[in-house]
């Protein structure tokens, strides 16, 4: 069997690439082609409609730019959906009125300085009175142009930020915040049953950075064993795992 490229057309002859889509690719395609930075296809007429680059230089393909968020107001609305998945599952953040905005890279990387690749930001400032709640800020930023999918991921990650920030935990290990927040991307993820969540989801299971991979699998089984309730509350008395 010689399945056709799915980026040439052409029959395949020889080694070739099999991505998570069930796509083939022929080999010497991948020295020279663009491959999504969202989905990981590559890019042609054939296999995605076309795509575009940013000016920032990211790559998008036809397929993810089809359901991109590029408008606050559609960005808004799917931060507020993300924040009521999250409350089903029993991480509430109350009360809930964000400051929103989809910005770009150059001021993404103005806002965290820490990594220049990061999707979104988050900061929550809060004043008491008696022990209560008097005044808070809430602020959460988000790389425009995401693919719906990723977005949603970013959002709950992001919220999960601001859940830590709400309770005054400030000293935690990086390992234990960073997986937690994407213990929260990830129960969003599972909760769509799409192709797209798959592919993310996947992508947190194999990740090889000590914080935002290794640190997500330890929470994962964290929360596996004792529930979301018991994880929770876990955050709120240890500093690592």
């Amino acid at each position: 069997m010689h399945p056709p490229c799915s980026y040439c057309g052409k029959t395949i002859h020889g080694k070739y690439i099999l991505d998570f889509w069930g796509n083939s690719y022929c080999a010497f395609h991948l020295k020279t082609t663009p491959q999504c930075d969202y989905c990981g296809r590559f890019i042609g007429t054939k296999s995605t409609k076309g795509g575009k680059a940013y000016q920032d230089g990211r790559r998008i393909c036809g397929i993810c730019l089809m359901n991109s968020v590029d408008t606050p107001r559609k960005g808004l609305k799917i931060l507020e959906e993300v924040h009521d998945s999250l409350e089903i599952s029993g991480i509430k953040i109350r009360p809930f009125k964000p400051d929103f905005a989809l910005i770009s890279r150059s001021k993404m990387k103005q806002r965290d300085r820490v990594s220049a690749e990061k999707q979104g930001t988050a900061t929550y400032q809060r004043e008491t009175k008696n022990g209560k709640l008097s005044h808070y800020i809430m602020e959460i930023y988000i790389l425009d142009g995401l693919p719906r999918v990723n977005f949603i991921s970013t959002s709950a990650h992001e919220l999960m930020h601001i859940w830590f920030y709400s309770h005054n935990i400030t000293d935690a290990s990086p390992a234990l915040v960073e997986g937690s927040c994407n213990m929260a991307s990830y129960l969003v993820l599972k909760s769509l049953k799409t192709l797209e969540a798959e592919y993310l989801i996947q992508g947190l299971f194999s990740s090889k950075s000590k914080v935002y991979g290794s640190g997500f699998r330890k929470v994962q089984k964290l929360a596996d064993r004792q529930g979301i309730t018991g994880w929770l509350e876990y955050l709120k008395t240890h500093k690592r795992i």
